[in-house]
Order: structure tokens, then sequence, then C-alpha cells
């Protein structure tokens, strides 16, 4: 029996954020020409195609010490039935078509043990060669799966590739930085400032995880992309592709008419700053809630900004201290699920992202 494609990975997310990081480099990697479509919690983690032929990617990290995937971990059953195909290549080689070009790619964050670093490639370049031994002990253990179409698994393993990225998602991050800083670049015609690129990089990684936690999967051409990356440049930077501009306000003009003095608007930033790093950073039940905690947070901007223009809280300082009040009375707050801290700098976060909320702009 085939499992089901990307299995449970609509839904849980647990530990994905690593994962919206690479699915990150694949769609830079389509910009430079590697694919021509993208799409990811589809049929596989992470699935490219190349015109018509695919790659189904999965993404598996380890973050215990020491430890390293291998031929025998990898095709290790998963459940007490010990079947073949609850097997991390299992899962990757069983329910989905099998064009004649297909490659599978395993993308781990640590260097594989031997015999499975046989298999490794770079981003850009094709497997060499894997020894008969090797790829027989692979074959011999995955020999109990069955393929509705023709296939075999000696055909699947004939196209299997492991890509080694970076240890942690700060390694991934500083890798999509890099990657991403030319294309910025060539958007604005001048080299771009660091915190630009980094604003950019977060604006395109919680658009990929947001997508993701849709009901429906979703795929992105090279076209799409750029368009979404060129729509990033401007919401950071205010400069169009065609080099005109448009008003862009920061945090801190954004807290001016609120009566905050710049010196305490630059800490705020600086403390939004920190906040968003650890919280692309977190994974699993901490992202979870630190993802609530923007949903709820955005709610009460919501509701104060709509207390304001009814005329029930006067602009500017008041309703600066009506929303600060909503947010630090949050009952999520008060229990400890959330500490004041991290709810202020959401704020800081929130208010920076979105539209004025304390004035309306002129």
């Amino acid at each position: 029996m085939a499992l089901a494609p990307a299995d449970g990975g609509r839904r849980s997310r647990r530990g994905f954020a690593y994962q919206d990081v690479v699915t990150l480099l694949d769609c830079l990697d389509m910009l430079d020409g590697q694919w021509t479509e993208v799409s990811w919690e589809d049929l596989e983690d992470i699935l490219c195609y190349r015109g018509a032929a695919p790659n189904y990617r999965q993404v598996k990290t380890i973050e215990e010490a020491g430890t390293r995937h291998s031929v025998a971990s990898v095709c290790r059953p998963e459940t007490p039935q010990k079947t073949a195909e609850t097997s991390y290549l299992g899962k990757l080689f069983l329910g989905k078509p099998l064009p004649e070009n297909t490659r599978f790619t395993l993308i781990i964050n640590e260097m594989p043990q031997p015999k499975l670093f046989e298999f490794a490639v770079e981003r850009d370049r094709p497997r060499g060669p894997v020894s008969e031994s090797t790829r027989n002990e692979v074959i011999e253990r995955l020999s109990d799966l069955r393929f509705p179409d023709g296939r075999d698994v000696a055909w699947c393993v004939d196209r299997l590739d492991v890509l080694v990225v970076g240890r942690t998602i700060e390694d991934v991050e500083r890798e999509a930085l890099h990657r991403l800083a030319p294309h910025v670049g060539a958007l604005l015609g001048t080299g771009p400032l660091v915190a630009e690129v980094e604003e950019v990089m977060t604006r395109l990684i919680e658009g990929i995880a947001r997508s993701a936690r849709a009901l429906r999967a979703q795929s992105v051409s090279r076209d799409a992309f750029q368009a979404t990356l060129e729509d990033s440049v401007r919401m950071v930077t205010g400069r169009r592709h065609d080099g005109s501009t448009e008003p862009l306000m920061t945090l801190q003009d954004k807290l001016r008419p609120a009566g905050i003095s710049d010196v305490e608007a630059e800490a705020q930033h600086d403390a939004m700053l920190t906040f968003r790093r650890r919280r692309r950073a977190s994974i699993g039940t901490r992202r979870q809630q630190l993802d609530d905690l923007a949903d709820d947070v955005h709610a009460l901007c919501t509701v104060t900004m709509a207390e304001r223009r009814s005329g029930l809280i006067p602009p500017g300082p008041d309703a600066y201290q009506a929303t600060v009040l909503k947010v630090a009375q949050m009952p999520q707050v008060a229990d400890r699920t959330y500490n004041l801290v991290d709810a202020l700098a959401t704020l800081s976060d929130i208010t920076a992202r979105c539209l004025n909320r304390y004035v309306d702009a002129s």
C-alpha cells in the first residue's frame, strides 16, 4: 500500500521552519534557471519541475549532536508493521507519478555516513557514480516496495540524490541571504543594505510558510516568484522595478505621531529585529505559539484602529496607549503563555509591516 502524498505535512507543520528556508533556496535556484516550477507540501515536501520532469525533494533534519544519516537509517521502517514503505526512502519513492526523467532528492542537514554519501550532489551539479555494493544494499533493504506503474526500487535508487545543506536554520538563512543579495541589488540598481536583504528574505519565507498551511498546495513559476520578489523589494525599500519610488514609512516614522521619541523608537526597532530572528529560528509548538500570538495581536490592532476611526479613541498617543494596553492585558500574556516582551515585539513587527495604525496617513 502506498502512503498518501506528503502524509501529514499539510496540517502538522511541526519543525518545518527549516524546510521553508530550504524551499526559498529552491525558488532562488529557479530564478537562476535550474527549475521551471516549484511547489511545496504537494506530492512531497518540495516538488521542483524542469519542464515536465519532476524532482521530488524530502527534507529530513537531525538535531541530536553526533547523529548522522546512513543507508540503514533512511531505509528503516518507521512503524511497528516494519514495512519498507514507511521508511524515508519508501515515502520518497511511492505515491506519485514517475515519468522517465524523474529524480528524487533527500535533503539533510548533517554529513551522512560514507555509504549514503555516495549519493551526495552539489546543488547545481549531477551526481557521480555509486558503487555496486552500496546500490545493491539499498535495493535489498527496500525490496518489499511495490510500484503500480512498472517501475521498481532499482529504477528509483538509480535516480536518488542526497543534498547536504546547512546544519541549522541560521546556516541556511545565511546561504539564502548570500544568494538573494544579487537579485535584490539587480532590482534596486545598486548594492542593497544587509538589513534590506534580510527583510526581503523574511517576507519571502513567511509567504512560503503561510501558503504551506493552506488547504491546497501552491506552485510558483519563475515569473510568478520574480513578481513576488519584486513586490517584496518594493515593500521593503519603496523602490519600484522601473526606478520610481513610493512613500516608505519605517517603524520609527509610524511611532513618531504616537508621541514616541526617536531613541525609544530605535530601541523598539532593535527589539523587533531580535524577535524576528528568534521567531524564524523557532520550530514546532513554539513556532505555532508565536504565529498564534501574531494573529491575536493583529486582531487587537484592527479593533483599536476601528475604535480610533469611529471617534471612540483620539488618534496619536491615545491610540498607541490603547493598543499597548490591549496587548499587555491579553489573557495569554497574563497566564504566561506568551511573555510581555514577545507580545510587544510582535506589536512592533505588525506596526512595521502594516499601515500606520495610530494616525491615518495624510
